[in-house]
């Protein structure tokens, strides 16, 4: 159909696995690869499918997010679209002029001066010496590199080459643009312009494909978004709807309460470590599923022997992707935790949780007094499953919803026009 500008039909993409040599012994590689050469013996290899039987069609004018885990596919699919790689199996079909930045530098000569790959990756791209002429004024002041572009890109800093890569990018009127995290290497005002250069060539009718990590983004600029799992397509649909299924089921099964070894102690009896740690509702009861805007304890059990250690418990929050949110530790509340005995229990209250809906990861350490050596460390001891407003609205950003309340100001009359979340933060 004419209105289609992509297609993926039953698209498979598989990688051998290598396996290196093994110097302790090099004999033993020459009779291998004696074997595979001469002998012809093909003993199995290990294959990784990157993506396996993935459909799906994208309309012309569309913009299409790609959600998923780190490692789901997401830029191998890209790699098919933009034909750096061939699909195993399947077949795709791109219409139009193709249009791609989908890693830091690619298409970019390191020797080569930011003037001369701007001429390199245009053509790459499929566009005229005398069309990228006339379009280069306007490419150099996007980047704003313009004082280093005589500069080999070899000494560019990594978000140097991304302004100047999404430049020629956005520059060649693409019928199809792809765009890959790379984004977030910008700074927030180079993203804002990205940003708003999206929506310029999605009003001009382009076909958009942008991956990030950024689901607000995601929700804000995408029709429709895609959730590749294990490269399987899990989800296609409208933005809202797969977004809050993907928070919901990103994190593998959560845990409620946590005992076993640490990661530092291996499960030794050392004089401080940590015992156990639990999530508990306003109820007191274990759980890991908990409300924002409700009261939520972490409840760490732990044993020092050591009345001169004066211990610290620490901890911090991580999203799903692993990227830390924060933390607190026992010093900083002003509790002092006794050590006199063989065993304890320090609990940190939330009061209230305000993490926007998802999955986040708890991990606790116990430090010493000078909060310099790590005495035990349970990383992801537990989960907080969090139920309330999500990102995907488009209404909130972030993980966290900060205490707040908006005014506006008329004339010399003040008038609340919207209070939310006024809340009283104790340190505990």
């Amino acid at each position: 159909m004419d209105d289609i500008a992509i297609t993926f039909n039953f698209v498979s993409k598989k990688y051998g696995l290598k396996r290196g040599w093994s110097f302790a012994n090099i004999g033993n590689e020459i009779r291998r690869l004696g074997q595979q050469l001469v002998l012809r013996d093909t003993a199995p290899r290990e294959y990784f499918w990157a993506l396996k039987d993935v459909s799906f069609e994208i309309r012309r004018g569309e913009t299409v997010g790609l959600i998923g885990a780190n490692g789901a596919g997401k830029s191998t699919l890209l790699k098919i679209l933009s034909r750096i790689t061939s699909p195993s199996s399947g077949r795709f079909e791109v219409k139009g002029r193709l249009g791609a930045l989908i890693e830091v530098g690619a298409g970019f000569h390191p020797e080569l001066t930011g003037r001369e790959n701007v001429y390199l990756n245009g053509a790459i791209m499929g566009m005229r010496k005398d069309e990228i002429d006339s379009k280069f004024n306007r490419i150099i002041d996007f980047s704003e590199i313009g004082q280093f572009l005589d500069t080999p890109t070899k000494h560019y800093s990594s978000g140097m080459e991304v302004r100047l890569g999404f430049a020629v990018a956005a520059h060649v009127d693409p019928d199809v643009l792809l765009v890959d995290e790379v984004l977030a290497v910008g700074d927030a005002a180079f993203q804002a312009k990205c940003l708003n250069k999206l929506a310029e060539l999605k009003s001009q009718d382009r076909t958009i494909v942008l991956v990030s990590h950024n689901l607000a983004n995601i929700v804000q600029h995408c029709d429709r978004v895609l959730w590749i799992d294990h490269g399987t397509l899990r989800a296609s649909g409208d933005p809202d709807d797969v977004v809050e299924e993907y928070l919901r089921t990103v994190s593998t099964l959560p845990m409620a309460i946590h005992k076993g070894k640490s990661a530092l102690n291996g499960g030794k009896k050392e004089s401080s470590r940590i015992i156990s740690v639990c999530i508990k509702n306003a109820r007191g009861e274990t759980t890991d599923l908990v409300e924002y805007g409700a009261e939520t304890t972490i409840e760490i059990e732990y044993c020092s022997d050591d009345s001169e250690l004066d211990p610290v418990v620490c901890v911090t929050f991580q999203d799903v992707q692993g990227y830390n949110l924060g933390g607190l530790t026992s010093r900083f509340g002003g509790l002092k935790l006794e050590a006199r005995g063989t065993s304890g229990t320090a609990r940190l209250i939330l009061s209230p949780v305000l993490f926007t809906r998802g999955v986040y990861s708890v991990s606790v350490s116990l430090l010493d007094s000078q909060l310099q050596k790590f005495l035990d460390v349970f990383p992801a001891a537990c989960y907080l499953v969090v139920e309330g407003p999500s990102a995907a609205t488009g209404q909130i950003s972030g993980h966290v919803i900060f205490p707040h309340r908006w005014e506006i100001v008329d004339g010399c009359s003040l008038s609340s026009a919207h209070t939310c979340n006024r809340v009283l933060i104790e340190t505990m």
